[in-house]
C-alpha cells in the first residue's frame, strides 16, 4: 500500500465527495454536479476550482462504481510502476490540460460543425476522472513493446462507444487525453534514455 499513496488518497477523496454530494444514495447528485462540475461557461466565468472539484464527482451511483474501479486500476498500475510523483504530475497535468483543450478548442468546433450539437453544450456541466484516466492509459500503452497495435485497439474501442452513444465532452476528452498521455510518456522515456546514456 505504501507504493500507491496517491491512488489511495484519490479514491478516498472520490468516496467522500460522492458521499457528501448524495451520489451514493442517489439524493441530490445533479445539484452537486451543477455546483461543482466543469463546463465551458463556468471556466469563462472564472470558476477554475471546478477543474479539480469536478474530477472527483460522478453523475450517478453506477458511474461512481465504474469510476472507482477505473481509478483504482489505471492510477494504481501507473503509480506502482512509475512512482508517486510521476503519477501525480502525469494525471493532473493531462486531466487539466486535456479538459481545457476539449472545452475551448474541440467543443466549440463541434458546436459549429456538428448539426446535432448546439450552443447549449457549452453550458453543460461534466464530472468524472476519465480524462486523466485515459491519459494514464495512453502512458501505460506507450510503455509496452507492442504499443502501436495496442493504441489502435484502444482507439477502436473508443470509436465503438462513440458510434453507440456520442458524448461530446467525455468522448472527446477520452480520445484526446489518450494521445496526450501516450506522447508524454514517449517523451519522458526518451528523456530518461538520454540521461542514462549521458551518465555512462
Amino acid at each position: 500500500m505504501s507504493r500507491v499513496p496517491f491512488t489511495l488518497f484519490f479514491l478516498c477523496v472520490m468516496i467522500l465527495a460522492n458521499l457528501l454530494a448524495g451520489t451514493l444514495s442517489e439524493v441530490g447528485p445533479e445539484s452537486s454536479v451543477s455546483d461543482w462540475g466543469i463546463s465551458h461557461l463556468s471556466v469563462r466565468q472564472g470558476d477554475l476550482f471546478r477543474l479539480v472539484s469536478g474530477t472527483f464527482l460522478s453523475h450517478h451511483f453506477s458511474m461512481f462504481i465504474r469510476q472507482v474501479a477505473f481509478a483504482a486500476v489505471v492510477i494504481g498500475v501507473y503509480e506502482w510502476t512509475q512512482g508517486t510523483w510521476r503519477a501525480l504530475a502525469m494525471y493532473l497535468s493531462i486531466d487539466i490540460v486535456g479538459t481545457l483543450l476539449v472545452l475551448f478548442a474541440i467543443l466549440p468546433g463541434l458546436v459549429l460543425l456538428h448539426p446535432a450539437i448546439d450552443t447549449q453544450a457549452l453550458a453543460v456541466f461534466d464530472v468524472g476522472m476519465s480524462a486523466g484516466g485515459f491519459g494514464l492509459i495512453g502512458a501505460l500503452v506507450a510503455l509496452q513493446k507492442h504499443r502501436w497495435p495496442i493504441l489502435l485497439a484502444v482507439c477502436a474501442a473508443i470509436f465503438v462507444k462513440v458510434w453507440i452513444s456520442f458524448d461530446p465532452i467525455a468522448d472527446s476528452a477520452h480520445f484526446l487525453c489518450l494521445f496526450l498521455g501516450f506522447a508524454a510518456q514517449i517523451a519522458l522515456s526518451a528523456f530518461s534514455d538520454k540521461r542514462d546514456a549521458a551518465q555512462l
